[in-house]
C-alpha cells in the first residue's frame, strides 16, 4: 500500500508520503525498506484512529 501511495505522489498529497521522504532525508536518511515498514506502522495508526474516532481522511488535518 506505501509503495503504491509513493508511485501515486503526483495526483494525490498524502502525509505517509511526506513522512517517507522525511525518512529518507540526509544526515539520517533510512534504507528503502526500514522507511517502508516505519511508513506502515503509521498507516496503521492512522487508519485505527480514523476508525475510532469515526472520521474520514483530510490532508489539511493530518499532522506533519
Amino acid at each position: 500500500m506505501i509503495i503504491s501511495m509513493l508511485r501515486n505522489k503526483a495526483r494525490i498529497q498524502n502525509h505517509l508520503v511526506d513522512y517517507y521522504y522525511k525518512l529518507k532525508e540526509p544526515p539520517y536518511s533510512k534504507k528503502n525498506l526500514v522507511a517502508l515498514v516505519a511508513c506502515a506502522n503509521h498507516l496503521n495508526r492512522t487508519i485505527m484512529n480514523l476508525v475510532y474516532t469515526n472520521q474520514i481522511y483530510d490532508y489539511q488535518k493530518a499532522s506533519h
